[in-house]
């Protein structure tokens, strides 16, 4: 399994990789056009995302011109469905406008606000089927 974390902030990529690398190899991005090149090499090599992290707000492409560009990447390829990757946007941005726009026009799987909780992260990974769920306490 494999995931792309694409977010300006060096914490959340720290955290987001110290996570999420016992569960799938983790490439990073700090801004949208390494996004870009990650994804394109990713589908060159057959290698493909099984899931995206993305970020709103960053310099240069914003995260939902990003996905916009990452969704016509995966259409170019002639992406089924179920192979289609899973969005995760990951946002301090909560308001309405950012979020339809995220789940309408991304095709987003979920929506995290920042800070970002692990409890609520593996919770909604597992909910998606990118992870087992986490064992309950006995």
């Amino acid at each position: 399994m494999r995931f792309l974390i694409v977010d300006d902030d060096e914490s959340i990529i720290l955290f987001l990789r110290t996570f999420l690398s016992a569960y799938a190899e983790c490439l990073t991005a700090g801004d949208g056009q390494e996004a870009l090149a990650a994804f394109e090499a990713a589908l060159e090599e057959d290698r493909p995302f099984d899931a995206v992290f993305m970020d709103i707000l960053m310099p240069g492409m914003d995260g939902n011109e990003v996905v916009q560009a990452l969704r016509r990447m995966e259409q170019e390829q002639d992406a089924v469905p179920a192979r289609c990757f899973k969005l995760i946007m990951i946002s301090v941005l909560t308001d309405t406008k950012n979020v339809s726009e995220s789940f309408f026009h991304g095709r987003a799987d979920a929506y995290l606000p920042k800070p970002l909780r692990r409890e609520i992260l593996l919770a909604e990974l597992a909910k998606l089927g990118l992870i087992d769920p986490p064992a309950r306490p006995q």
